[in-house]
């Protein structure tokens, strides 16, 4: 069955994970990059003693993924970064290629939501991307609220990640998300029209 790829990313706090729930209360299906890789670095026996091996026994606590820890190496050192994503992401894309299967044919597109849609290369197989962007005040008052951190380590860990202009130069779509909540769904409210008229064109009739 035909089907649109949408990929959705963004730096850390800019509301992509917000802004993917108003396609999914729309029944749209949702594949959560970062929360599956969470749950894979946690049950998956391989990647857990590759990520031992390479980042030490620390990376664990009481048999989970240590993500203070882990967080502080990678999004200081880029090549950390790329490590890690070398370990978990050919899983990723396994349980990414088992979920479209389950999915696919009871819909007319569904949405991929990675902070590392470009890192990763995952970008590739999307039809279309979407970068979410946000200033920095705000981005940082929700990472404060959400996971715990100062303002220098966000401010640190934002510095290392991929730079909205070189995500922009590759995104279909650039999405504001610079005033309210009810503004950042009226946008996707208009987008989710637009794709099923992408989709009819593409395709022909929906089904």
């Amino acid at each position: 069955m035909k089907f649109l790829l949408i990929g959705i990313t963004g730096k850390m706090g800019s509301g992509k994970s917000l802004f993917s729930s108003f396609f999914k209360k729309k029944g749209i299906p949702v594949y959560s990059s970062d929360e599956r890789g969470k749950i894979l670095m946690n049950q998956t026996e391989i990647i857990k003693k590759n990520i031992i091996k390479h980042f030490g026994k620390d990376s664990y606590k009481k048999e989970k993924i240590n993500k203070t820890y882990l967080s502080e190496i990678v999004f200081k050192n880029p090549s950390a970064l790329k490590l890690l994503c070398s370990i978990v992401h050919p899983w990723i894309s396994i349980d990414f290629k088992n979920w479209i299967f389950s999915v696919q044919k009871k819909t007319l597109y569904v949405i991929k939501e990675s902070a590392i849609l470009f890192e990763s290369g995952s970008y590739k197989e999307c039809d279309i991307i979407m970068t979410i962007i946000s200033p920095i005040e705000k981005m940082i008052e929700r990472i404060i609220k959400r996971d715990n951190l100062n303002e220098n380590q966000i401010i640190n860990r934002l510095k290392n990640q991929i730079s909205n202009k070189k995500r922009e130069k590759k995104s279909h779509f650039i999405i504001s998300n610079y005033t309210s909540v009810t503004f950042l769904q009226k946008k996707a409210d208009k987008i989710h029209e637009l794709f099923n008229k992408l989709y009819t064109n593409q395709y022909g009739k929906r089904r």
